[in-house]
């Protein structure tokens, strides 16, 4: 064999086979636009508008499940906070008593009274009916929401903090009520 510039080739007339896959001095590089037959300033512009349209896709579904989610207006006299403890005291399931919670919302450190009325409209679901290991396995839960944003400051966090905590009460109460009258 006789060395080339590009490595070791066979001798004169000799045959080598070809690798699969392999089409010529550029093999394994990729050359898109040529496939596409697009000069090589258009590739780069229909690439980034399909890329767009698939980014596009997901913020607009996005911002219609926020509206969607927004359109239940709180059902309490006021905003005071006594209006709306009143209200989440009146709510007959935990999980209407969460969607109440969720439609008046203050996103501040407010939200702490209104999730802690939620959290007890739920434990009533569930509580008693919990065996030690659950129980543990629920105050972990909790301890590990009140310590999620620790090292955050600001009242929105301590509200981030007040659904957590919610949310997992509301969890164990849907849990207990699917399971029915034996396990509560």
């Amino acid at each position: 064999m006789r060395q080339n510039s590009a490595g070791l080739s066979p001798p004169e007339g000799g045959n080598v086979k070809r690798k699969a896959g392999h089409f010529g001095p550029m093999a394994g590089s990729i050359e898109p636009r040529a496939e596409a037959g697009l000069p090589k300033g258009e590739f780069k512009e229909a690439h980034a508008m399909l890329l767009r349209s698939c980014l596009a896709m997901p913020a607009v579904l996005l911002m219609l499940t926020t509206v969607h989610a927004a359109t239940e207006e709180c059902p309490a006299k006021s905003t005071q906070m006594g209006d709306i403890i009143a209200e989440l005291q009146k709510a007959p399931s935990c999980n209407r008593a969460m969607k109440i919670f969720e439609a008046c919302e203050y996103g501040a450190s407010g939200d702490v009274q209104f999730g802690t009325v939620v959290e007890k409209r739920c434990e009533g679901d569930f509580l008693s009916g919990l065996r030690a290991p659950q129980k543990k396995a629920y105050a972990s839960q909790l301890k590990r929401c009140d310590h999620k944003y620790d090292n955050e400051s600001g009242t929105m966090y301590r509200s981030f903090t007040a659904f957590c905590r919610a949310i997992v009460a509301q969890r164990y109460s849907q849990k207990a009520l699917k399971a029915g009258p034996k396990s509560r």
